[in-house]
């Protein structure tokens, strides 16, 4: 029998205590007028019955866009007053102590999770991780560190604080989706120390795709860094056939995983020959990628990414 989120604020709030955090300090404008453990005490909204958001909290749109079972997303940072994200390395942005960075998700235009992740110290661990999870009335989301299952009566599954850190520890500046490559159409709308001199694109689709669905893991700082998805603003000034991305994927031998007769990541001209479009079809079992926070295959960047491997 699946484990369902308690739906009362109290038992949530006593389990509040058992956030991740690393490091330590706390955040600007900590107390947001509502009930600690709730996502009312963390400033994002100015009326949260109205579901109206701080003026001063940016909503981001990331270029590519992590598949999430269908969820509709929202993203917004806040940043505390006189401050700015260090962009000195484009790929490996780092924000502000007391910086935060919300993402709501919503099924069937009802709110199920916003998950917050906080800089809490300099330390390079110094980051909070809080998934949240929405009450079935809406009129605030409660603490569950441990994540919960088929929230209020949906399929939906909401991640445990640990997990989100599994995904996240790949990136020094532990933000996903916070970088040139992911916000370069709203450069102008940051407070970055640095700005970048040029566009960083991404000249394939389906390296997009990989980028964001696979790239936190497979990367040299990630737990998966025996291939590499994430791609950089330094393979946005290369050949695609020249970028880490490509050659450490088409043509590539399997090294840590091997089954149902897969020899190599991906077979130029043959998607169901190819090792990485089969696991993203799984779900279920070992052999799906990737492992967390999904229970339904990606069947649009499937297309896209069978698309590209018949191109090859």
């Amino acid at each position: 029998m699946p484990r369902r989120f308690a739906s009362t604020a109290s038992s949530n709030v006593r389990a509040a205590a058992l956030v991740v955090m690393v490091g330590g300090g706390c955040g600007f404008d900590q107390q947001g007028g509502g009930v600690e453990g709730q996502l009312s005490a963390e400033a994002l909204y100015d009326d949260l019955e109205a579901k109206l958001v701080r003026p001063d909290a940016l909503e981001l749109s990331p270029r590519f866009v992590l598949w999430s079972d269908g969820a509709t997303k929202r993203r917004w940072l806040v940043v505390p007053p006189g401050t700015e994200i260090d962009s000195s390395d484009m790929d490996h942005w780092q924000l502000p102590i007391g910086a935060k960075l919300f993402k709501e998700f919503a099924v069937d235009g009802q709110r199920i999770e916003t998950r917050m992740v906080e800089r809490v110290s300099a330390a390079p661990d110094g980051f909070r991780f809080a998934p949240f999870v929405w009450l079935p009335d809406q009129s605030d989301a409660v603490l569950a560190p441990d994540g919960a299952t088929e929230v209020n009566g949906t399929p939906y599954n909401v991640p445990s604080a640990s997990d989100c850190i599994t995904c996240h520890q790949g990136e020094p500046g532990r933000m996903l989706g916070v970088s040139a490559v992911q916000l370069g159409g709203m450069i102008d709308e940051l407070p970055l120390s640095t700005r970048p001199d040029r566009a960083f694109s991404v000249p394939e689709p389906a390296l997009g795709i990989l980028h964001v669905n696979c790239g936190h893991c497979h990367n040299p700082l990630g737990t998966a860094p025996m291939q590499t998805l994430r791609f950089s603003t330094t393979d946005a000034g290369l050949p695609i056939e020249a970028t880490a991305p490509y050659q450490t994927t088409v043509g590539v031998a399997l090294s840590e995983w091997s089954g149902q007769g897969f020899d190599r990541r991906v077979v130029p001209g043959d998607p169901d020959g190819s090792a990485i479009f089969y696991r993203m079809s799984q779900r279920g079992s070992g052999d799906q990628m990737p492992p967390l926070g999904t229970e339904r295959a990606d069947d649009g960047g499937r297309a896209i990414v069978r698309d590209w491997i018949e191109r090859l």
